[in-house]
C-alpha cells in the first residue's frame, strides 16, 4: 500500500529527526505558545518573567517589600530553513527514499544548528565556572565543585543536568570506572561511554558535540586592580593593565579580592569569591579598562549579589591567567554546562502559514519542544515540488546563577 507524501507527513518525519539529535535545547525551558494562534515574525520578542526575590523580615512589625517585576526578553531574530525539491515521480514511487534521503537528514541538520545556536548564545552569560581552560577535567571533584557553586547560588537540588563536551564525557566516564559505585551504574557508563542517570549530585548527564569553544582574551605582564572605592552596578573601573596589550573577551571571568558571593535565598555569604563575567569584548586604554560585568555589583536589597563593593586597589584575578607573571595567553576551551533547566530558555515560535497557493503544514508541541513549518509548491515548468522547512528561534539566559561552566 502506497503512502502519499504530504507536507504533514514530511514534517512529522523531520520532527522525529529533530528530537533525536539534540541534548542541550531539549533540557532547558522551551516552546512558547504566545504565537500559537497568531503566528510570529522575525523580530518578535517573548518576555520571560523572573521569579521574585524576597528578603525575610524579622520581628512582628509589617515590613512591606516592593514587587520587582523583572523580565528577560527573548528575541526571535533567527529564521533557519532547509530548501529542496523532488519530482512528482519520486513522490509517488520513492517514499522510503524521501524519508531516508531528505526528511531525517533535514531534521538532524535543523536540530544541530538550533542546538549550537542556543549553546553559543547563553554560555557567555554564565559567571560561575570550574576547571582549567585548555585542560580536559579528569577528576570527579571538578563536577562536585560545580554542584557546590549551584548550592551557593540557591539552585534546587533536584532536576540538575550536565551537558558535556564529548571529550569531557569520555574522560569522566573513564574515571568513574574505578569508583566504588553500584555495579549497574558503572556497567552503564562502560557500555555507553558516558555518564547516565543520577551521579555526583546531578540527575541527568548528556554529551553534546554542539558545545561551544571559548577563546580567552590576552594580556602581557599586568597587575590589574580596582580603580576607585565603593563601585556598584554593571561596570567596573580598573587600571594596572599592560598598556596597549590587554584584551578581554565576552565570556572571560575574574574575581576581586575580598568580594564574596551571597546565597540568593538567605543572603548569607558563601565564603567564596564571587566570579564575574565580562559581558562584551573590551580593550585597554593606556592600561585602564571600564569592564562591563555580570552579575551587577549590588551590596544590599533583594538583588544583592556580593557581601561588599570592592576596595580601591583590590586585585583582580582573571580566570586562566598566570598568577606568577600576571599574563594571559589566548586559550581555546570547550565549554560544558551544569545547570537547572530554569537557567536558560529556547523558543521556537509558530510561523504563519504562507499564502499564494502553496501547500503547508505546521507542527508545534510543548512535549517535543519545537515548532516547524513546511511549505510546498509545484512548479509546472519542471514537475518539481519546491519545498522549504523553516523554524524561527531565539534563546536567552534567564537566571545565570542556576548554571556553571565546566571548561576543558
Amino acid at each position: 500500500m502506497n503512502t502519499i507524501v504530504t507536507p504533514s507527513w514530511v514534517l512529522k518525519e523531520v520532527g522525529r529527526g529533530y528530537e533525536n539529535s539534540v541534548k542541550f535545547i531539549t533540557n532547558i525551558r522551551q516552546y512558547d505558545n504566545q504565537y500559537e494562534f497568531g503566528g510570529a515574525k522575525v523580530g518578535n520578542t517573548v518576555q520571560y518573567r523572573l521569579p521574585q526575590r524576597w528578603i525575610v523580615a524579622d520581628g512582628q512589625a509589617l515590613q512591606s517589600q516592593p514587587i520587582l517585576d523583572q523580565t528577560v526578553p527573548i528575541s526571535l531574530t533567527n529564521q533557519k530553513h532547509i530548501d529542496f525539491d523532488w519530482s512528482s515521480a519520486q513522490a509517488t514511487t520513492e517514499i522510503e527514499a524521501v524519508q531516508k534521503r531528505y526528511t531525517k537528514p533535514a531534521g538532524a541538520a535543523l536540530a544541530s544548528v538550533a542546538d549550537a545556536f542556543a549553546f553559543n548564545v547563553v554560555y557567555r552569560d554564565v559567571w560561575n565556572s570550574v576547571g582549567t581552560p585548555g585542560l580536559t577535567p579528569s577528576a570527579t571533584l571538578t563536577y562536585l565543585q560545580a554542584g557546590v557553586k549551584l548550592s551557593d547560588m540557591g539552585a534546587p537540588d533536584d532536576g540538575l543536568i550536565g551537558v558535556l563536551d564529548p571529550m569531557a564525557m569520555a574522560t569522566i566516564a573513564n574515571t568513574s570506572s574505578t569508583l566504588f559505585n553500584p555495579p549497574s551504574t558503572i556497567s552503564g557508563n562502560y557500555r555507553k561511554g558516558q555518564f547516565g542517570g543520577m551521579q555526583l549530585g546531578f540527575d541527568e548527564w548528556y554529551r553534546d558535540q554542539n558545545r561551544p569553544v571559548h577563546t580567552t582574551g590576552t594580556f602581557t605582564a599586568s597587575t590589574p586592580i580596582v580603580n576607585g572605592a565603593s563601585q556598584t552596578g554593571s561596570s567596573l573601573i580598573t587600571s594596572g593593565w599592560a598598556a596597549g596589550a590587554s584584551f578581554l573577551k565576552k565570556g572571560d571571568t575574574f574575581t576581586i579580592a575580598n568580594v564574596f558571593g551571597v546565597n540568593t535565598l538567605s543572603y548569607v555569604s558563601t565564603g567564596r569569591l564571587q566570579q564575574f563575567v565580562v559581558t562584551s569584548d573590551i580593550n585597554d586604554t593606556a592600561g585602564a579598562m571600564t569592564i562591563p560585568i555580570s552579575p551587577a555589583i549590588v551590596t544590599s536589597g533583594p538583588l544583592q549579589s556580593v557581601t561588599a563593593s570592592p576596595a580601591n586597589g583590590a586585585a583582580l584575578t582573571v580566570w586562566a591567567a598566570n598568577p606568577a607573571g600576571g599574563t594571559l595567553a589566548t586559550t581555546a576551551s570547550p565549554q560544558s554546562l551544569m545547570f537547572h533547566p530554569d537557567a536558560f530558555a529556547f523558543v521556537t515560535a509558530d510561523l504563519e502559514k504562507p499564502i499564494g497557493g502553496a501547500e503547508s503544514a505546521r507542527i508545534s508541541s510543548s512535549v517535543s519542544n519545537l515548532s516547524l513549518r513546511i511549505a510546498k509548491q509545484w512548479d509546472v515548468r519542471t514537475d518539481k515540488n519546491i519545498t522549504r522547512i523553516d523554524m524561527l528561534i531565539g534563546a536567552a539566559t534567564l537566571q545565570a546563577r542556576l548554571a556553571v561552566r565546566v571548561v576543558g
